[in-house]
């Protein structure tokens, strides 16, 4: 289903992924409450309910299967809190004259709405999410303007060559190249219809092509063409470069105990028989400096640009006057600045 999300990546400081309701008016802020206020500007209790809805959306995260009640609290105080962080950012921009064109709103809109099947069908999200074609717009020149704020707090980062040594050096476990080989593999499946005779006939099978490719003149590949019924057999079993980890367990201790050229003892999985050769092997080594430099100019100029980000709102709330109305727990920010590949990937996967 097509949902409202206008903008998102503002860097570490993730501002404008709960701001996807419009304010509420002075009358609906009177008649449910204020949650917090900031610098005069009330945030209201319906606004928060929502946003916080959003919030654990976004993290699929849901109200019901928490357990503990404090929990629920700090998920909707960390909800808050990112509101009060959008409503500073728009007051920033407000004083400093950054607000967001008519044109780069129209233009935000346009790319929206082009997301939709139709524009009947962008108008009725934007109904359904209480949203007026006026108001969707002076939401999105809200949240555009926060954007601007934060671009132009981390405009001046730069990164020098200095740094970058200096980095690369503090960090060298983080590039070292794993050792790899490079496999040819031959596979023959057990069947679901497989019975155990079936079972032993494809062991003795694979067992004789395992000796005609040790024997003097075997062609592994050529074995690999005619009886695997692997994805690679049409490459005469040829898988490339593996690392230890991308492989099952048993195949990474068979293949990594080769010397190049040498052909596998057959490994037994549930799914089939595996042959392995290893054609070329090459060692664990770390990666040279200037191989490295921009992956590292790039990691030093995110963690920068959060820092200059957090700064700026930390200075924001330091100069405001900020009541927190509802009776909901401080929290901590965590700050995640590991430059490790392997955490790095890991974290990709959940990334927005």
């Amino acid at each position: 289903m097509n949902r409202l999300r206008p903008l998102r990546g503002l860097g570490a400081c993730v501002l404008v992924t709960l701001a996807l309701l419009p304010a509420l008016s002075p009358a609906q802020v009177q008649a449910y409450g204020a949650a917090a206020r900031v610098n005069g500007q009330p945030i209201g209790n319906e606004q928060l309910e929502r946003s916080f809805e959003e919030y654990l959306r976004e993290r699929q995260i849901n109200i019901g299967a928490l357990r503990s009640p404090q929990r629920a609290k700090t998920l909707k105080r960390e909800a808050l809190d990112l509101l009060i962080d959008q409503e500073l950012l728009w007051q920033e921009a407000q004083r400093g004259a950054t607000l967001a064109t008519d044109q780069e709103v129209q233009a935000a809109i346009e790319k929206i709405r082009a997301g939709f099947s139709s524009p009947e069908a962008f108008s009725g999200r934007l109904r359904a999410e209480g949203y007026t074609d006026e108001s969707y717009a002076a939401h999105m020149r809200r949240l555009l303007s926060a954007r601007k704020v934060l671009e132009g707090a981390s405009a001046g980062v730069s990164v020098g060559e200095r740094e970058i040594h200096e980095f690369y050096q503090r960090h060298e476990a983080d590039f070292l190249r794993p050792e790899q080989r490079r496999l040819r593999h031959l596979y023959l499946p057990f069947t679901a219809e497989m019975d155990e005779a079936g079972r032993a006939q494809a062991r003795a099978s694979i067992a004789a092509l395992r000796e005609r490719a040790r024997a003097d003149g075997g062609d592994f590949a050529a074995l690999a063409r005619e009886h695997s019924r692997g994805a690679s057999a049409a490459q005469g079993g040829d898988i490339g470069f593996v690392q230890r980890e991308e492989l099952a367990a048993p195949l990474a201790e068979a293949a990594f105990a080769l010397a190049e050229g040498e052909v596998s003892q057959v490994v037994e999985l549930p799914d089939g028989l595996h042959l392995l050769k290893v054609e070329q092997r090459i060692a664990a080594q770390r990666v040279p400096e200037s191989e490295s430099r921009e992956r590292i100019r790039t990691h030093l100029l995110a963690v920068q640009g959060q820092q200059a980000r957090e700064a700026l709102l930390a200075r924001l709330r330091e100069q405001a006057r900020i009541e927190v109305l509802a009776p909901l727990p401080a929290v901590g920010k965590e700050s995640d600045e590991s430059f490790s590949p392997a955490k790095r990937a890991r974290n990709a996967g959940a990334a927005r």
